[in-house]
């Protein structure tokens, strides 16, 4: 028997002004895999976490997140973006940032005691429980994004959605991101959109999904040198793009 898909794109478009960002992308993601979306700038990885979060609908095709629409699922999903913005003079500190997460649990203007538990076992899993009630504003970039991480996994999510989370962290800390998602990789599937062929060793299941408008799959132990430079130059992709889709049975764009 096959496993679960917890996600599913079928023949899926998205179009924004004067042409498709996503054209007829079709990919499965099973209960238990990660795996990361790499591709050049404007390509269409954050089109697709937006189609996965239900923020936005496809043009046409068909998006399902644990067999249904994005929407109906929600408190399953987790989503970390690259950054947020905030107001550094605004008194927030990281655990209330944490309780966040657990906003869908706020009563009557309070949060419980579960909630506040959850929250600061959280941090304790991002190794920030020392700094529960550090302003948010004097954290430092890796710190914050622990923080963000925390947040999500306060809403015990089964998905986990991430946005670039080593972009605005010192390498001195990335060794420690990449632990924690190494450990949650274990009890949940991650979806991130990553750069970092090192994050992207630590996390993948064996492939990538590159987006480039349309979506491939490329195992890990392809991505040599060369490959990354035919993903990312926009002189070479055109060519990349007409290699893989041979490689993977469809000729609609051969010469022969």
């Amino acid at each position: 028997m096959s496993q679960e898909p917890v996600i599913q794109f079928e023949n899926v478009s998205r179009n924004f002004g004067m042409g498709p960002v996503l054209e007829n992308v079709s990919f499965e993601v099973t209960r238990g895999q990660s795996t990361c979306l790499i591709g050049p700038n404007g390509g269409g990885k954050t089109t697709l976490l937006r189609l996965m979060l239900g923020l936005i609908r496809p043009s046409s095709g068909k998006v399902r997140i644990f067999g249904k629409r994005p929407s109906r699922v929600r408190t399953r999903v987790a989503y970390v973006p690259q950054h947020i913005s905030f107001d550094p003079l605004f008194p927030v500190n990281a655990l209330d940032i944490v309780l966040m997460g657990r906003l869908d649990h706020l009563k009557f203007g309070r949060y419980c005691k579960d909630c506040k538990n959850t929250a600061r076992e959280a941090l304790d899993e991002v190794g920030l429980s020392d700094s529960a009630k550090r302003p948010f504003a004097d954290l430092s970039g890796g710190q914050r994004q622990r923080v963000l991480i925390a947040r999500a996994l306060a809403c015990k999510p089964e998905l986990l959605l991430l946005d670039e989370p080593t972009a605005n962290i010192d390498l001195s800390v990335e060794a420690k991101l990449l632990e924690t998602l190494e450990k949650l990789r274990q009890r949940m599937s991650i979806v991130m959109v990553s750069h970092d062929l090192d994050l992207i060793s630590h996390i993948t299941d064996d492939y990538v999904l590159c987006v480039h408008q349309h979506v491939h799959r490329h195992a890990v132990a392809d991505l040599t040198g060369d490959v990354i430079r035919e993903i990312y130059s926009s002189e070479r992709r055109v060519e990349h793009e007409k290699k893989t889709l041979h490689q993977q049975g469809d000729h609609s764009h051969c010469d022969h």
